[in-house]
């Protein structure tokens, strides 16, 4: 009973009103008033509180509310785990994504993995860094691909690739340059940035002032496929990740230019996870997948992962001693 309370009050808070939970849950509204009295009676303190017309966690609620989920991701994994058992090869996974990661690096990893086990199935959740943080702590997602690596004790931070950044221009206004660019130059230019705040607008800023120059913004978005969208019709330039801009570059939509006096500036995106998680096939899988893809060193796999055990039974049928002495990185025959 208690699980069903924390999924109703979960329901609840998200909702932000008794009705609309009830229609979700397909319950009565007098059917979800009585669970939460008697969550409320278990806890011994009020749990939700009305503001207007929304109903809003207490403090205690607030506390509780990220335990539940937290209790019910588990629940969820522990059937698919058992299901894994009767099922090889099926289960379900949730993935966390930035925006710039699920446009240019999700689609080529997830065909393969789509591929390799078609009866997975993947939700994906778009956010930002720390959204991304977030519901990989609370137990929403179970991966989460960041374009930073994650420093918290709760995490393993496993670097992919690195992604260079790119000063990007117009075709027609980079024929009009003088090259090689300088900063000089570049002091002269209108910029088209990424919105403040974020990591990467911090990080280009940085380097940028830690060589004199203080970017002219005429424009800050908080896509870069609108960035980029703003320089190819001419109005600035920009400083991008080379993930966003390489098939524009290659169709000749947009020019990469070297700046004689800044080195070379890229960022790490890294796959994250839970330092203990609760192992499953399909996060097996799925994780395998990114290093393959990825060719991760050995050494750099999380330590649960290491034991490849693990990927044997996540891939369904036990391997034989041949075929484990041809498995490639994560667990992956060659």
């Amino acid at each position: 009973m208690l699980l069903a309370w924390f999924r109703t009050f979960v329901r609840v808070v998200e909702a932000g009103g008794i009705t609309r939970a009830a229609e979700q849950l397909s319950l009565t509204q007098p059917a979800v008033t009585k669970q939460l009295r008697a969550l409320e009676e278990a806890f011994g303190t009020r749990l939700l509180v009305r503001r207007g017309r929304r109903v809003l966690p207490s403090a205690s609620g607030e506390t509780l509310y990220h335990y539940a989920k937290r209790i019910l991701a588990l629940v969820d994994q522990a059937h698919d785990a058992v299901n894994e058992l009767e099922r090889p090869g099926g289960g379900e996974i949730h993935l966390g994504a930035v925006s710039t990661v699920a446009v240019s690096t999700l689609p080529q990893v997830l065909s393969a993995f789509t591929s390799r086990f078609p009866r997975m199935r993947v939700r994906v959740r778009i956010g930002e860094i720390q959204d991304n943080l977030d519901a990989l702590l609370r137990g929403d997602v179970a991966v989460s691909v960041m374009t930073v690596p994650i420093v918290h004790p709760q995490v393993d931070s496993v670097p992919l690739f690195e992604d260079p950044v790119r000063l990007v221009v117009a075709p027609e206004r980079a024929a009009r340059l003088r090259r090689p660019v300088r900063l000089l130059d570049l002091a002269e230019m209108d910029f088209i940035s990424y919105e403040r705040p974020s990591r990467f607008r911090s990080f280009v800023d940085g380097v940028l002032e830690q060589h004199g120059l203080i970017p002219r913004v005429l424009m800050e978005f908080n896509s870069h496929e609108v960035v980029k969208t703003m320089v190819k019709s001419g109005l600035g330039v920009a400083m991008v990740p080379d993930s966003v801009v390489r098939d524009d570059i290659a169709a000749g939509d947009l020019v990469a230019i070297e700046v004689a006096d800044l080195p070379p500036l890229a960022r790490t995106t890294s796959l994250n996870l839970l330092r203990d998680p609760p192992v499953s096939g399909a996060l097996v899988a799925l994780v395998g997948t990114f290093f393959t893809h990825y060719q991760v060193p050995a050494h750099l796999w999380p330590g649960w992962y290491r034991d490849r055990a693990a990927v044997w039974s996540a891939m369904g049928p036990v391997h034989t001693p041949e075929g484990r002495d041809r498995m490639g990185p994560g667990g992956f025959a060659q």
